[in-house]
């Protein structure tokens, strides 16, 4: 009767834990999945801030020619 306990006991214990090679590679995996979408996510916000630059540049250059315009119309009349 002790060997039917023990294969009960066997059949409804819970899973032996990863073997801690196993863990750390799982560890390593996942470290290098966020850095991977870290990266991701700030090569978007850094191209995102390159073009709203290069726009506001070319905003204030232009206006900064508009008001050159103004100047010179201002010192002719």
């Amino acid at each position: 009767m002790s060997e039917v306990t023990n294969a009960a006991a066997e059949s409804t214990a819970t899973p032996v834990e990863a073997a801690p090679a196993d863990k750390a590679a799982n560890v390593d995996t996942i470290v290098n999945k966020l850095k991977d979408v870290g990266i991701a996510w700030a090569s978007i916000g850094l191209e995102s801030g390159k073009v709203a630059l290069e726009s506001t540049s070319k905003a204030l250059a232009e206006t900064a020619k508009s008001l050159d315009e103004l100047v010179n119309k201002i010192k002719h009349s």
